[in-house]
């Protein structure tokens, strides 16, 4: 997926001759538009992927604890139980919307066709139910994104 796609410019974390303040610009000029759309939520979960890789790993085991006892894996459950019993301390990925006001994303309900698509990208026999969604459309663009993703 490029920026292009997911509405915000790409920073470069790799130029460390920059000075402070020009990375500061650079990240508030990555926006997004609200009401978020399902490209931005891809953008935004594999952000949130990145940096909470403790959490995602808690939520894989969880799954697939539940799926190795013959039973269907609920995404919603995996991020409530997340929520409220995870050992990892949950980082929010901050965004900008189109109006300059400064947003936290962190993983909630709206998600939780990602995270199922995500495990089913990690483990294919997995028992767990895809619904219908807004992100049906991008299945191909989510597919790649996860493919890509670095464990």
């Amino acid at each position: 997926m490029t920026d292009k796609e997911t509405d915000a410019p790409a920073i470069n974390v790799d130029d460390f001759t920059q000075p402070i303040e020009a990375v500061v610009a650079q990240e508030r000029t990555a926006t997004y538009p609200v009401p978020l759309k399902a490209k931005s939520y891809v953008g935004l979960f594999m952000s949130w992927l990145k940096a909470n890789p403790k959490a995602a790993h808690e939520i894989e085991i969880v799954a697939l604890g539940i799926d190795a006892r013959g039973l269907t894996v609920s995404t919603k459950y995996l991020i409530e139980r997340q929520r409220y019993e995870g050992r990892s301390k949950l980082v929010a990925v901050p965004y900008v919307d189109q109006y300059g006001v400064e947003h936290d994303y962190c993983i909630n309900n709206t998600v939780t066709p990602l995270l199922a698509r995500w495990l089913l990208s990690l483990h294919p026999k997995m028992r767990i139910e895809k619904r219908k969604s807004m992100f049906d459309d991008l299945e191909q663009e989510i597919a790649e994104c996860l493919g890509n993703q670095k464990r």
